[in-house]
């Protein structure tokens, strides 16, 4: 093998190597952003779940207040 063939080989495979590298940090900063959006959506979820558990304390007080003037 000729040294413009190798030369030629080298290329093409660096040509290949770097169209990899381009999807592959397409692919990551596609990734990043699902995970800046589950994020966002998991914070929320915890929000909410947050209200309840405040409300499901609001109504056990208010109902052990009225089973106190009942009993």
């Amino acid at each position: 093998m000729t040294t413009d063939e190798r030369l030629d080989r080298l290329t093409e495979k660096h040509g290949a190597l770097a169209e990899s590298l381009q999807l592959l940090t397409a692919d990551v900063q596609s990734l990043a952003q699902s995970v800046k959006e589950h994020d966002r959506i998991l914070r929320g979820h915890a929000e909410l779940i947050g209200d309840l558990a405040r409300i499901a304390s609001a109504h056990e007080q208010r109902i052990e207040r009225l089973e106190g003037r009942q009993g």
